[in-house]
């Protein structure tokens, strides 16, 4: 009781001082430093209390405060104030402009540049857009962050596989990736850093950006640069988190009992014996029967952990960081796990001499998380096993025939049977030496890297899986790069108005590579797996080595005259040796021009734009989209041959011709940029047009018998790729209790093959699966279509009554699939083939906005993909009754066609007449979606909580809701295809992205 009045007087006492203080009424306007515009929307607060207004249109403000408080003045782009009362009832603020604003520095090829004086075309992810968000490589921190860059999750699998695409694909033979470079280091593997580690990431777009990289920068540019030592006290930081993972959703597919009536139903409705009997249909109907879908997808567990050790003196400064992360599938004996360390030390030895050690380490380790493709898909098995069939026998061994549905391996089996495991170890090792000569503006810096990849691979099917033929493989490959870079800097400023920044690099690089591999078949002890390869029946030996190199000269020099008109050039000439001679060689140049509008008196006046600034370019990029030895004839070993009576032995026969007159792809872009900021820099908006031509594409060209067969790589074709990026970025709401900024970028690109140098009319692209899906091969490079453009029939739905006449054309009846007869002749073949969808898509957008208040962040990410089809081979598979599937599975096929009943629907009718064709557009679906791809919270606690510490604690969810017209479990994944952008966007069991749930804390100390 006595306590409790001694609170009660202190509290008394407070109040009684704060009825002692005399309030006062201040007002005044707030009107910018420079100019004296006034400045709307400015916070003004009461310092340590929650007392605070905003200034309105015109800049004034009014405010109730004691007579000696302090008075905290903020804005966006402004250097916040802090203004003393002093008893004063006006008080007129003029704010300065933050330096930082107008001085913001972005890295672009060789050096860098304030984002003012840019004339390419430069986005710039901010670690702010991720932080707090379970993101943990590159490729997600790319993904609906960055405008003109799409982004997608090819395989859900944790650790698996992706597709990144700068403004389009230009290429058909090669690679589509954009060019990493981490720190200097150019061609990097963007596995090796972790999104912690990183300081800033810039995506080179146009040509004037990216000719700086000549050969190598026809798929733009994405620039890393990772965090240095931060002088002072040694400051350590911990983050961790857990997470749940789950499958996004699940095929919706028939009960046991409904499985064995419909089966039921077919075989009356073919004339043949009903398969299940009335009692076994009642003993599903009480006992359900196997889930399939349960047998293969799991609840998946995950963690990660990340410590961050930084620190230093007056002249050295050093980070060492290391992280680890363990995820497990969401389908069944899938994992990942990835071991990384880094450190980054930088030391000034004098005042003109300074230096810098970058050393990261990464291993990769994948178990399973690529499934296998076609048939023994354990999905797409899922799907073809019957409900009614158990997952075990009697003696709790697998099951391994299906009497009803599959005729291939259980899904089960498929799973624990079969295993892929890689390993990649990744070392690298970056030092750089900073000099500044005795001219002024003028340094010299040398940069020197050595990157080492070591990759482990092996696998195993067992008895179960390969119906008794057990076998397994290894192999090993090793790749070693040295890069030297060597670059004269000058960075000038004439006369207060005369800014030249310029470089001249000489670059070399040298790539060395070597693999080796063996596979065994019958293997007499299976339960060694891939340990002891000789104990086999048969085996097999393979071994390579390639090496190649790059010599590159290079220059750029920019120009800005009094910050408002800007110039910038740029040429780099590459040499491969990957090409015979005379074409070795080959010249990149750039030309990019801006105008500041925002700088001319004319338009200060009219005080709507604080900035306005108009830029174009044009330049060429190349490609050397061939592997090492390309031009050179090859030869077939192995190749089995009889050359006398004494059987068939191993010869070496002539393989595909060389051609020694190959050169590079050319890529030449023109870029329109136009960059404007209103309200205070409070708005800004950014939009760009862009347009590529790659020609001199590298095609194989199909030979005649006479001259040898084979294919032949040529330099013919053109491809165009055109589209526009807009980006909106807008500070909403800012004060010191809340705040609310979003950022909204929205790109479209179209792609189009313009020529194919005559070759041929069209060329066949793809996999063709077989399996009573595909006839041929699913794409096809036409001119006119994009790449990726999907070959198959025109499903027209179903024969409807009254149009039996013409149905008998093609033996068919009301209820049998229908199909465009594009010839007329009276017959469905591939001859009435044409396209029936894209699997690129045209735009892209993501959507991300940051809440705070009160010590609470809270941020929303939407990200989405429109204009793409996907072919659908896991729903066709399960509903056309044929080839692997003999039963159909899905709940959608009691929605059929039944003559009598439902003479509507276009899913065909059980009819011994009915032909099927999986490859057609009966099952290109939409594949556009909008997803919440990260909805996130988390809370710094008050300083007071933990002594000389922070903590911020937050949960988030990835992929929480998904919208989307696509009938399967996840429209962003596919595996079937190639590694090039001409077959892409099919869905053939693919393994699918999780919806996943994450707790985690920052610690720093």
């Amino acid at each position: 009781m006595r306590k409790i009045l001694v609170i009660c007087v202190a509290l008394l006492s407070v109040q009684f001082d704060m009825l002692a203080q005399t309030s006062i009424e201040v007002t005044g306007t707030v009107t910018e430093a420079e100019t004296g515009i006034s400045l709307p929307g400015v916070n003004i607060l009461e310092k340590d209390t929650g007392n605070g207004v905003m200034t309105d249109f015109n800049g004034k403000f009014s405010i109730e405060v004691p007579e000696d408080a302090i008075l905290i003045v903020s804005y966006i782009g402004y250097a916040t104030e802090q203004i003393e009362v002093n008893g004063q009832n006006q008080i007129d603020i003029e704010m300065d402009i933050e330096t930082s604003a107008l001085e913001d520095v972005v890295v672009v090829g060789y050096g860098t540049q304030r984002k003012k004086d840019l004339t390419g075309s430069v986005s710039v992810v901010s670690t702010e857009d991720f932080e707090q968000q379970p993101v943990t490589r590159v490729d997600q921190v790319l993904q609906g962050r960055a405008a003109g860059v799409q982004v997608t999750q090819a395989g859900g699998a944790p650790g698996g596989e992706s597709r990144v695409r700068i403004r389009g694909a230009n290429s058909v033979l090669g690679n589509n990736d954009p060019l990493y470079v981490i720190d200097g280091y150019v061609g990097a593997d963007f596995n090796m850093v972790n999104p912690s580690d990183i300081e800033s990431i810039q995506v080179l777009k146009d040509a004037a950006s990216t000719s700086i990289y000549g050969s190598r920068g026809a798929n733009g540019v994405v620039i890393i640069t990772t965090k240095d030592g931060t002088p002072g006290e040694i400051q350590v930081s911990y983050e961790g988190n857990f997470s749940v993972s789950e499958v996004i959703q699940k095929w919706d597919v028939l009960g046991a009992s409904e499985f064995a009536q419909v089966v039921n139903q077919r075989s009356e409705a073919l004339g043949i014996s009903p398969v299940f009997t009335s009692e076994e249909i009642s003993g599903y109907e009480s006992n359900g029967g196997t889930d399939w879908q349960d047998v293969i997808f799991r609840t998946a567990i995950g963690q990660e952990h990340k410590v961050n050790v930084s620190g230093g003196g007056e002249k050295t400064s050093y980070l060492v960081s290391g992280n680890y992360i363990d995820s497990k599938g969401i389908i069944e004996n899938s994992d990942f796990k990835r071991y990384g360390i880094r450190s980054n030390i930088s030391s000034e030895i004098n005042d003109n001499l300074s230096i810098g050690v970058n050393i990261s380490g990464t291993r990769l380790e994948n178990h399973n998380t690529g499934l296998q493709s076609g048939a023994s898909n354990p999905v797409v098995q899922a799907l073809a096993w019957a409900p009614t069939t158990a997952v075990y026998d009697e003696n709790g061994n697998y099951i391994l025939s299906d009497p009803v549905g599959s005729f291939t391996y259980s899904p089960a089996a498929l799973l624990y049977e079969r295993n892929n495991d890689n390993q990649r170890n990744i070392a690298n090792i970056i030092a750089n030496v900073n000099y500044k000569l005795p001219i002024e503006g003028l340094s010299l810096d040398l940069n020197y890297a050595v990157n080492y990849l070591n990759s482990q691979g092996q696998s195993f099917v067992g008895n179960a899986a390969s119906q008794n033929n057990p076998s397994a493989s290894r192999s090993s490959a090793e790749q070693i790069t040295l890069q030297a870079t060597n670059a004269l800097n000058y960075n000038r400023t004439l006369n207060e108005v005369h800014k030249i920044n310029a470089v001249a690099v000489f670059e070399t690089q040298e790539f060395t590579n070597n693999y080796f591999s063996s596979a065994g078949n019958t293997l007499l002890f299976p339960s060694l797996g891939y340990y002891n390869l000789p104990l086999a029946e048969s085996y097999t030996v393979g071994s390579g080595f390639t090496n190649w190199s790059l010599l590159s000269y290079l220059g750029r020099f920019n120009y800005t005259y009094n910050d408002k008109l800007l110039a910038s050039a740029a040429i780099r000439r590459d040499g491969s040796s990957k090409f015979a001679e005379g074409n070795k060689f080959s010249t990149f140049p750039s030309l990019a021009l801006g105008y500041v509008l925002s700088e001319e008196n004319f338009i200060q006046k009219l005080n709507v734009f604080d900035q306005l600034k108009i830029r174009g370019s044009w330049g060429k990029t190349g490609s050397q989209a061939i592997n090492p030895y390309a031009t050179l004839s090859t030869y077939n070993t192995n190749t089995p041959m009889a050359f006398n009576s004494g059987g068939v032995r191993s010869g070496i026969q002539i393989g595909n011709p060389g051609n020694p007159n190959l050169k590079w792809e050319t890529t030449a872009q023109t870029d329109i940029g136009l960059e404007m900021q209103f309200f205070n820099r409070r708005l800004s908006v950014e939009v760009d047009y862009f347009k590529k031509n790659t020609k001199d594409l590298l095609l194989n060209q199909a030979l005649p018998s006479y001259v040898g067969g084979g294919t032949q790589t040529q330099n013919v074709g053109e491809i165009e790729n055109k589209g526009f990026e807009f980006i909106l970025s807008a500070d909403i709401l800012n004060s010191d209790l809340f705040s609310w900024s979003s950022n909204l970028n929205v790109s479209t690109v179209k792609n189009k093959v313009e020529s194919l140098g005559g070759i041929a009319s069209r060329i066949p692209q793809g996999t063709h699966v077989g399996g009573g899906l595909s006839t041929t091969n699913e794409f096809m490079l036409m001119p006119g279509e994009s790449l990726a453009s999907y070959w198959g029939l025109e499903y027209l739905g179903t024969w409807k009554p009254g149009q039996e006449e013409q149905a008998s054309r093609y033996n068919a009846v009301p209820g049998d699939s229908r199909y465009e007869d594009i010839n007329g002749d009276g017959t469905i073949t591939t001859d009435d083939f044409q396209i029936i969808g894209k699997g690129i898509p045209t735009t892209s957008a993501g959507w991300n906005n940051t809440f705070t208040y009160n010590g609470f962040t809270l941020n929303l990410f939407f990200q989405g993909v429109f204009g793409i089809d996907k072919l659908n081979y896991t729903r066709g598979a399960a509903m056309t009754g044929s080839g692997d599937a003999r039963q159909f599975i899905l709940s959608d096929i009691q929605d059929r066609y039944i003559p009598g009943v439902n003479e509507t629907s276009d899913i065909p009718a059980f009819s011994n007449s009915n032909i099927m064709f999986t490859q057609s557009s009966r099952f290109v679906e939409k594949g556009d979606y909008v997803r919440l791809k990260n909805i996130s919270l988390a809370y710094d606690l008050p300083d007071s909580f933990l002594k000389d510490a922070n903590l911020s604690l937050y949960l988030s969810a990835t992929n929480l809701l998904t919208f989307t017209e696509y009938s399967g479990i996840d429209p962003e994944s596919s595996n079937i295809g190639s590694a090039t952008d001409t077959a892409q966007g099919i869905d053939y069991g693919a393994y699918p992205n999780s919806k996943t749930y994450t707790v985690g804390l920052n610690l720093t100390f």
